[in-house]
């Protein structure tokens, strides 16, 4: 016999007998029947198979209480993020609505300006839309170049109004 029977032989055997084929496991009970070294690992697989199903397998208290923290943190993480996105969609729609605001009003006091001091429009509304984006692109830039995290978990959590104690409980 190769050493390619003998792979194939111990390639049916380590799948099991549900995943065989009926060509291959009447091609692995032929070689079984030839092959002692092929029987001996398929006696081998066979017993040590049982031997698992035979022990009880459970889990150490310490390993279920690492298990339970672990969840109950990723679970806190989970609700954290949630909460993030819920205050991301509120500040973006209050952003955009007051932008809106905001620039309506530039807009009419730009008109105003234009109209008292007699200058043309073409000059006064990049001027507003400059002054108007001014603040965002400020801000924008400082929150670039700070060295922490503009946002803390803390500040968060007090926005909502929760306690951190007892929202990790």
């Amino acid at each position: 016999m190769t050493n390619r029977d003998h792979e194939r032989a111990i390639d049916l055997i380590t799948r099991g007998v549900e995943d065989v084929s009926a060509p291959d496991a009447a091609w692995l009970e032929s070689h079984l029947a030839l092959c002692t070294e092929c029987t001996g690992y398929a006696e081998a697989c066979e017993s040590t198979g049982e031997l698992l199903r035979a022990v009880a397998v459970t889990a150490s208290p310490a390993l279920v209480a690492a298990t339970q923290a672990r969840m109950r943190a990723r679970a806190a993480e989970l609700e954290e993020q949630r909460s993030r996105t819920i205050l991301i969609a509120v500040s973006f729609c209050l952003g955009t609505l007051s932008s809106v605001f905001s620039a309506w009003l530039w807009w009419r006091f730009g008109g105003w300006v234009a109209l008292k001091l007699g200058l043309p429009a073409s000059i006064v509304e990049p001027g507003v839309f400059v002054a108007w984006m001014l603040p965002a692109v400020i801000i924008a830039v400082a929150m670039l170049v700070s060295s922490r995290p503009v946002i803390d978990r803390s500040v968060t959590l007090s926005w909502l109004g929760e306690d951190q104690e007892g929202a990790r409980q």
